[in-house]
């Protein structure tokens, strides 16, 4: 019975263990800069949700994204752990920073009604004094 002849040589098993090592290095950068790219936007979210008035107008949605934004920064050992809860926080200050938006609008409108019912009441007392 022959046998293949290899021509194995120790450097190359190391040299491609190393390979080896710089990717999987190369893989852990990359998803803790998805992770870290992913905190910032969704820090920028709850930000903008918190200076539009979120606290005050979308307390529960707006606590809800703060809080599980201060999970995702706390150094969860699990990076899919962490991911998810950032964008969970960036989904769930959208939604307080949308509300919040709504609210304001709903204001708005409900100040002009008043203004225009304030006008044809002045316009109607206006044609009775002619």
């Amino acid at each position: 019975m022959m046998f293949a002849k290899h021509n194995y040589h120790p450097s190359r098993g190391l040299a491609a263990c190393a390979a080896a090592s710089c990717l999987l290095a190369l893989a852990g950068c990359a998803s803790n800069q998805a992770l870290d790219d992913q905190l910032a936007t969704s820090g920028e979210a709850v930000e903008q949700a918190r200076t539009a008035g979120a606290p005050e107008t979308a307390p529960a949605d707006f606590n809800t994204a703060h809080d599980k934004l201060s999970r995702a920064n706390a150094g969860t050992r699990n990076e899919v752990v962490a991911m998810r809860l950032a964008e969970q926080a960036k989904a769930d200050a959208d939604l307080a920073h949308a509300k919040t938006g709504a609210n304001h609008a709903m204001a708005a409108a409900e100040e002009i009604v008043r203004s225009n019912q304030a006008l044809r009441e002045e316009i109607r007392r206006a044609k009775q004094n002619q």
